[in-house]
């Protein structure tokens, strides 16, 4: 059996501190939240990631991170911020998706499977249809918010994803330094991304935590699938 370390995306970065804290971690990818529906995060716009990803040494990968899904909206995103990687929070129509492709040459898109109970497993198969990655992760019932919530779900049933689905699987949702060893072991997915699991209670990144639980991820080995 070939074993291989899983990557850890950092998200929620909104200064060059934070990125250059998290490269320096050994962090493969570091996600800028841009278009959220509740407004800026930590006051970054478009611009202010440029500006950092501008600033970052090569071998670490920025990713846009968002909840709008329309090729009229995503594209200039992408091309201001100078990224061939997205990441979409809310459902998007297949045509949409073809669209961003089309405007960004090597576009690499994931899309976002909430795992709310064994309805996930059919929509992560027809949403791998049309996606390079899926990310997997946790509604709050008592906000109705998607993402960045603090809070697990059920493991068994993204690891049934990631036995199902044909494309690499990026676990998130509560995950921290003290439980990600643990979710790697269940779920095994291709990679791990961790947003206010290594936030300080003011919302800014914590980069002691960061380099703990890049360590840790990091440590753990899953299968390489053939």
């Amino acid at each position: 059996m070939i074993l291989r370390r899983p990557r850890v995306q950092i998200a929620g970065i909104s200064t060059l501190a934070d990125a250059l804290a998290c490269e320096a971690a050994g962090v493969d990818a570091i996600g800028f939240t841009i278009g959220l529906p509740t407004g800026p995060h930590n006051g970054l716009d478009e611009a202010g990631a440029a500006a950092i990803i501008r600033a970052l040494p090569p071998f670490i990968t920025p990713v846009l991170i968002t909840y709008r899904v329309t090729a009229a909206e995503v594209v200039p995103m992408c091309r201001e911020m100078g990224v061939s990687q997205v990441q979409l929070h809310a459902p998007a129509e297949p045509a949409e998706i073809t669209r961003m492709r089309e405007a960004v040459p090597g576009l690499k898109v994931i899309l976002a499977v909430h795992v709310t109970g064994p309805e996930a497993i059919g929509l992560a198969c027809e949403r791998a249809r049309h996606a390079d990655a899926l990310i997997l992760d946790t509604v709050d019932p008592a906000t109705g918010r998607r993402g960045a919530t603090g809070r697990t779900h059920d493991w068994a049933i993204s690891a049934r994803i990631v036995e199902t689905v044909d494309v690499p699987v990026i676990l998130a949702g509560g995950l921290t330094p003290q439980n990600v060893a643990a979710a790697i072991r269940r779920v095994r997915p291709w990679g791990v991304d961790v947003h206010t699991g290594v936030e300080r209670p003011d919302g800014t990144t914590d980069h002691g935590l960061v380099r703990a639980f890049t360590a840790i991820a990091h440590a753990a080995q899953v299968p390489v699938r053939g």
